[in-house]
């Protein structure tokens, strides 16, 4: 646990650290930001679906 402790203080004053932690963050932000892209999408091919039916149900006169 002293080794893990000693190399950790090594490497949080090391710019390694801070790459590591940026690629984790916008690699997760990245997944969350495509999942959150396909619900949208989704609920918006829904929108046009009925958007279309409501036009052919109640057509231009």
């Amino acid at each position: 646990m002293v080794n893990i402790n000693s190399w950790l203080g090594q490497l949080a004053h090391n710019y390694l650290l801070i790459v590591i932690a940026a690629i984790v963050f916008l690699g997760i932000k990245s997944i969350l930001g495509v999942l959150t892209y396909r619900h949208y999408n989704k609920e918006l091919r829904h929108l046009h679906q009925k958007v279309d039916l409501l036009l052919k149900k109640f057509p231009k006169e």
